[in-house]
């Protein structure tokens, strides 16, 4: 299954990339890509060290199937991420 996931990623002291994200990273940025999973395990964002010594923290996660995303691209891009306040319930 595709899925869309849209992550807040903060890096300091340092750069790396992204599996799946064109592009280095060296701040504080927003990133969506999608992602192909087949397996009932938990979704893992893969990086590597591209320079420096890199602490890198990843918060306001949204995650859902690509065909969800494309079926609500407008409502998804405003809210950004799902919190307290705006996790649809089921």
């Amino acid at each position: 299954m595709k899925y869309w996931i849209n992550v807040y990623v903060n890096v300091t002291g340092g750069t790396i990339s992204i599996i799946g994200v064109d592009g280095d990273i060296s701040a504080s940025q927003r990133i969506g890509y999608t992602m192909i999973s087949n397996n009932p395990n938990p979704v893992s964002m893969s990086y590597s060290v591209k320079s420096g010594n890199p602490t890198v923290t990843v918060t306001d996660m949204l995650l859902c199937t690509f065909a969800d995303y494309q079926a609500n691209k407008t409502l998804l891009d405003s809210i950004k991420y799902f919190d307290g306040d705006t996790m649809p319930l089921a």
